[in-house]
């Protein structure tokens, strides 16, 4: 098994370089979101696997440029066999950012689960801040720069693939600082992602819309969001 560490780049070089420099001794392919006009997470971490396979490389560690590998982290994932494997992800306080999600298809809600398993554990999707993954698969460039990760999830788990979280698998992740998540940018594609993924329920869509609006007002905005949600509804 020949193993590479894709990092889609967009913005802050000092963050990039703590992200190679946590992948040790491993190949690392930097792919930058700049090289087209546009292009968002999907588009970039497509272009990334897809030189790593074409270099030969079966197996890639999908790695956010504001995240960072912690010691152990990377022999912890390997160490599970399953299609899609995710570290628990970290602020930089220590405190546990994600230890996988939960996407429930009655209600179409999204949460993050901050409880840590006491094993490995599978979950219904897993952070593309840091996942290993195999070369071959694809996000769908129909998400530009949210829920792409949750949509490979809910694909792999549709053909039998399994979801795992290791959570003897660290990672720190910066979080916000490709793209401010209290911005009008990730509000927008976020809810849009996220009404993607509940197309043609048009009830639990409108479930979502209720989501976001509310995680806005409890985050106190700014006014710019509420523009973010209507662009996603319009789009």
């Amino acid at each position: 098994m020949r193993l590479a560490v894709v990092i889609p780049h967009r913005k802050r070089s000092d963050l990039l370089a703590l992200a190679q420099a946590s992948a040790g001794d491993l190949p690392v392919l930097v792919e930058d979101d700049r090289a087209g006009p546009g292009r968002g997470f999907a588009a970039t971490a497509n272009a990334g696997l897809a030189r790593a396979q074409a270099q030969g490389f079966d197996r890639v560690l999908l790695l956010n440029d504001d995240a960072q590998l912690l010691p152990g982290c990377v022999e912890a994932l390997l160490a599970v066999d399953a299609e899609l494997v995710g570290p628990l992800l970290l602020d930089p306080s220590g405190r546990v950012e994600s230890a996988g999600l939960r996407f429930s298809e009655r209600s179409g809600r999204l949460k993050q689960v901050v409880e840590v398993p006491a094993q490995v554990q599978e979950v219904d999707a897993l952070s593309g801040a840091c996942l290993l993954m195999p070369a071959r698969a694809r996000f769908d460039l129909a998400f530009r720069h949210g829920m792409e990760d949750v949509d490979l999830c809910r694909r792999v788990r549709r053909h039998g693939g399994r979801v795992v979280l290791q959570p003897d698998a660290r990672c720190l992740h910066v979080g916000g600082a490709t793209v401010n998540r209290r911005s009008r940018e990730a509000t927008r594609e976020a809810l849009r992602g996220h009404l993607r993924l509940l197309q043609g329920r048009p009830l639990q869509q409108g479930l979502a819309l209720g989501y976001a609006l509310g995680q806005v007002l409890r985050e106190g905005g700014p006014l710019e969001r509420l523009l973010g949600l209507a662009e996603a509804i319009r789009s």
